[in-house]
């Protein structure tokens, strides 16, 4: 083990090696949302529609309806929803966007009133300023971002940098800068010439499934009980937790043999199923040999390889599958525009 950053967490090497032995076993199939592009004015379409998409890209746990006849919910819905209108996404239109479009393009019906989305004037002023800047500094185009940096994601000059002068994504850890710059690259819309570079993206999915994993161990009793107890933390503690799981991830990505994007995309669709935030995992002795209600419905498995037969991956070498006391972490509780 070696110990993380400022607090009593250390990431739990041999750990991290066994989850990669399992994840060895699966593969991930493309993303269903990730479509490459037709031509040049295409490639600056999909840099716009994606810079900024991702940009309210946070807490998307109100985010829900029927779209394309089925329901959906979080990510699927902010991109099914807005993909609707992808010709509105340039930096003009997103300037004058007012509350209401922004409710009409994230609802089932383009009704602003039906709109189940929350945090609005926050997710506004994020659009604003990204689009405020681009106009100032890039001719409204988000490629140009791209373009300045060379084709790096890291180092002086280089995406990252760039990307976080814009207000949704000045997080410290990058989540929102690594997911687009990911997801881009992954289409070929910003090829990268450093893609080692490129780490998993620290939401609370991931944050959530490497606690319970065990990837993570919390040695400080505090910490732990206002992780299993869901109280609130300081930004401080959130980003020490979030350091180490990245520290964690890292070392996963490198044994397990996956490309970050592939690893980034299992914890997620993980996160978001077995270990989703509305229930408790859906592992352990009581779950031993029962169904799974979420086998019709679980991301995790239309997503990879993986021929679930009502048992989770990682059951037996997760900690939470074999410990309550690790089953019952959850993420750091705070309110962010990070993630």
């Amino acid at each position: 083990m070696q110990p993380s950053a400022q607090m009593a967490l250390m990431v739990d090497e041999k750990q991290c090696l066994d989850v990669a032995e399992r994840l060895r076993t699966v593969q991930v199939h493309p993303d269903r949302y990730l479509l490459h592009s037709t031509g040049e004015a295409d490639r600056r379409q999909w840099a716009n529609y994606w810079f900024y998409v991702t940009a309210i890209c946070q807490s998307t746990r109100t985010f829900e309806g029927v779209l394309n006849g089925r329901w959906i919910r979080g990510w699927d819905y902010l991109v099914e929803a807005s993909m609707r209108r992808r010709e509105d996404f340039t930096a003009e239109r997103m300037l004058s966007y007012a509350a209401d479009d922004l409710c009409a393009l994230l609802s089932d019906d383009l009704n602003p009133v039906h709109s189940p989305i929350d945090r609005v004037e926050e997710r506004l002023a994020h659009l604003h300023d990204c689009a405020r800047r681009l106009l100032v500094e890039y001719s409204g185009e988000a490629m140009n971002v791209y373009v300045r940096s060379g084709g790096r994601l890291a180092g002086e000059g280089a995406l990252l940098g760039l990307l976080s002068k814009f207000q949704a994504y000045a997080d410290p850890l990058q989540k929102k800068p690594v997911l687009l710059a990911g997801m881009l690259h992954e289409i070929g819309v910003w090829p990268l010439h450093d893609p080692q570079n490129l780490k998993v993206a620290m939401d609370y999915h991931a944050m959530r499934v490497a606690l319970r994993t065990g990837i993570v161990e919390v040695k400080n009793e505090t910490l732990a009980n206002d992780l299993r107890q869901r109280r609130p933390v300081n930004s401080d503690t959130n980003q020490a937790v979030r350091s180490a799981v990245s520290a964690a991830c890292d070392l996963v990505v490198s044994a397990s043999g996956l490309a970050v994007f592939q690893f980034d995309k299992l914890i997620w669709h993980l996160g978001r199923s077995c270990c989703f935030y509305e229930h408790d995992p859906i592992c352990g002795p009581a779950h031993s040999g029962q169904p799974c209600a979420k086998h019709s419905t679980c991301t995790f498995i239309q997503a990879s390889t993986y021929p679930c037969p009502n048992v989770c991956l990682f059951d037996g070498v997760c900690r939470g599958s074999l410990d309550p006391s690790y089953r019952s972490y959850w993420e750091t509780n705070i309110y962010t525009p990070d993630y």
